[in-house]
């Protein structure tokens, strides 16, 4: 399971981020998933090996517009890829209607169906290889954070077992490791007595913007990878303003070491942050309070969960051109 920065910049690009946008896609499953749709996110897709054909939904995490004024090209580019099958876009009311108001001013029609889906309705829509939850966070504007737990996990036979009942093989295995329960010699049998998951469930957190860490408490026991912005460093935020409704890379930091998470990967910086020299007093800051697997984000990179639950960068940015 992998999450691929498409943008790791707050409120304006610069030369070498864009604006937000989070990628969250699996190498065995064709849908992939969006999080957030900042200008130009769709020319920073085109850097990657997504597709927007393949794009089951979009998820947006609050209205600013560094966050969701590219979902108008980005949905119109969907339709000239050829693609016929329905898209979801995920988000508050008010996103939707900005994204309405664009196609209709427009006059754009679209080959597939375009599904506007009310971020308060979330729990009512189901995903090809995730569920995905949403949680309240603090900003200026109502603001999420959308967490990815994984389905659609392949299962093993459990043989010792089988073989101590002298079950024998023969196609019920087949359809024990499918999922489905089977009679066998006249007796059901359970998949879930025979079989077991051949892994554990990889779970993900994306948040919007967000100044109080402790919003994502209902939600943040079993993640294994938290991605949040640290638009400022802790000094940097007291000078600008205590309300920016932004973290600080101290204050998140310090929430990641308090819940004991595995893995944290730091983005949405301030521009004043120039890459290279500019971001080593924000490693410095949340080394100082994190132990655990700490990335900052750069625009292409991608943090894999493997099937052990460990997270690692497996590419550091995208490919030069």
């Amino acid at each position: 399971m992998q999450v691929q920065v498409l943008g790791s910049s707050s409120g304006t690009p610069t030369r070498s981020r864009n604006v937000s946008g989070y990628a969250v896609f699996r190498d065995d499953q064709k849908p992939w998933y969006l999080v957030d749709c900042g200008e130009a996110t769709q020319h920073q897709i085109l850097r990657s090996k997504l597709s927007l054909y393949h794009l089951e939904a979009v998820f947006i995490t609050h209205k600013h517009g560094d966050h969701c004024y590219g979902l108008p090209g980005l949905i119109a580019s969907a339709g000239l890829s050829g693609r016929t099958h329905p898209m979801r876009i995920v988000a508050p009311v008010e996103v939707l209607e900005f994204v309405h108001a664009a196609m209709a001013m427009s006059e754009w029609s679209l080959p597939f169906n375009l599904e506007l889906c009310a971020l308060e309705r979330l729990n009512e829509q189901a995903f090809s290889w995730v569920e995905v939850q949403s949680c309240p966070l603090q900003h200026r504007v109502p603001s999420y954070g959308f967490k990815f737990t994984e389905i659609q996990i392949p299962r093993k036979l459990a043989i010792d077992r089988l073989q101590a009942q002298h079950i024998a093989s023969g196609p019920h295995y087949n359809l024990l490791q499918r999922g489905e329960d089977v009679s066998y010699q006249g007796t059901l049998l359970s998949a879930d007595d025979y079989t077991y998951l051949a892994w554990q469930p990889r779970v993900i957190i994306i948040c919007g913007d967000n100044e109080a860490p402790s919003f994502l408490d209902p939600v943040i026991a079993g993640v294994h990878l938290l991605v949040h912005e640290a638009t400022f460093l802790a000094a940097d935020l007291r000078k600008v303003g205590a309300h920016t409704g932004h973290s600080d890379v101290q204050r998140i930091s310090a929430y990641a070491q308090e819940h004991k998470l595995p893995a944290l990967l730091l983005t949405h910086f301030s521009a004043r942050y120039a890459p290279g020299e500019g971001m080593k007093p924000l490693i410095a800051e949340a080394k100082a309070e994190y132990s655990g697997r700490l990335f900052l984000a750069t625009d292409g990179m991608i943090v894999e969960v493997d099937k052990n639950a460990q997270a690692g960068v497996v590419r550091e940015g995208f490919n030069p051109e």
